[in-house]
């Protein structure tokens, strides 16, 4: 069994954890694994408390309940499934994961982080967001392969060939259960999904970071996870006032961190930015993100801010955002834009999180945990 006590839910478990909870030899298990793992054989999936769907993109963001007592409005999981199309017309899917319900990092333009951290997922919970996407995109799939432009591969019958656990909460605050939940979506015998094909996204817990690059050192193919770094901001002060975890773990500190970490051969971390109007968006700040990246592998993923309820901020002007862009590029940076999906379904970057659950906790009513 793995130092995490992953209790009595077999979708919790790799194999090995599977054998011990079952009390037989892992070889006499390995079907049963497989079949329940990749087939659903005997899992009892939780029904989808809300589902929304983008009919102009094909964006889904579906919610799933999570277990609790008390009154108030439940808690839920929020996942979303974003269609990607690569040049030729070749279609796959990346499935967004959420690590908690609700978080208690406090960023300032995330939905989600203001509901304040309400519950860690247990691995088992994490592991239920992809079987129940599984479920979803199986459905109507034959349709997708007749016409022959969905990516094919063994690990990816439903097409969703990336995982990134950018969904509700701070992944490395609740890092033992994410470790497992990808322990168990890497897992040979069952889901069988590669390292490099997940990302893990931080607001730079660097102690969280470490703790990955220990476990990189042991086992190799831990070198392959994709490690994103929400950054939103190249000066302390600046993101002090943004992203509170700063004043306990600044850029400094995150930086050599980053540098320390023991990344695959080619590999580079992908520096996700926020892009506030009138906040962030400053040729000066720009200048200050190229700094923080000087000598570091990276890819700096500019993503435009995504509207929130009662929000006081607002996304740039269309040039603002090209200029950034450009300023970036033009002094060696490799830079993408971000393209939105799911914005009108409240299912973007920073748009995720139950606004009735937040109201009840402001208010001091029950919620359910």
């Amino acid at each position: 069994m793995t130092n995490l006590d992953v209790g009595v839910d077999p979708l919790g478990m790799t194999l090995a954890d599977y054998s011990v909870f079952r009390g037989r030899h892992r070889q006499a298990l390995r079907e049963e694994y497989r079949a329940m793992m990749r087939r659903g054989d005997g899992v009892a999936l939780p029904a989808i408390s809300r589902r929304t769907d983008d009919s102009l993109d094909g964006t889904v963001k579906f919610c799933l309940p999570v277990e609790g007592t008390g009154s108030g409005p439940a808690l839920e999981t929020e996942s979303v499934i974003i269609p990607m199309t690569a040049f030729g017309g070749t279609k796959w899917y990346t499935l967004c994961l959420s690590s908690q319900v609700g978080c208690r990092m406090a960023c300032s333009f995330c939905e989600t982080g203001r509901m304040g951290l309400l519950k860690n997922l247990t691995a088992g919970q994490i592991v239920r967001q992809r079987l129940v996407a599984r479920t979803i995109r199986m459905t109507g799939r034959e349709e997708e392969m007749a016409e022959g432009n969905v990516r094919k591969a063994k690990y990816f019958a439903d097409g969703i060939h990336n995982i990134v656990f950018m969904g509700m909460g701070e992944p490395l605050d609740n890092v033992e259960n994410v470790v497992q939940a990808i322990r168990v979506f890497t897992e040979p015998a069952g889901l069988d999904f590669p390292h490099g094909q997940i990302t893990v996204s931080t607001v730079g817990r660097v102690d969280g970071l470490r703790k990955l690059a220990e476990i990189c050192k042991a086992e190799p193919v831990w070198r392959n996870l994709r490690i994103a770094i929400s950054l939103n901001a190249a000066r302390d002060k600046l993101r002090d006032d943004l992203m509170p975890i700063n004043k306990a773990m600044p850029l400094a500190e995150l930086k050599r961190t980053l540098v320390e970490y023991p990344l695959a051969p080619k590999a580079r971390f992908l520096i996700e930015y926020v892009l506030i109007k009138g906040v962030n968006d400053s040729l000066a700040d720009a200048d200050a993100v190229i700094d923080f990246c000087r000598d570091l592998p990276c890819i700096v993923n500019l993503i435009p801010y995504n509207p929130q309820r009662f929000a006081a901020y607002e996304t740039p002007e269309e040039p603002v955002i090209l200029a950034f862009l450009n300023h970036l590029k033009e002094r060696g940076i490799f830079t993408k834009r971000r393209v939105t999906h799911g914005r009108e379904l409240m299912g973007a970057c920073g748009q995720l999180g139950n606004p009735e659950v937040r109201r009840n906790k402001r208010s001091g009513l029950p919620v359910v945990q």
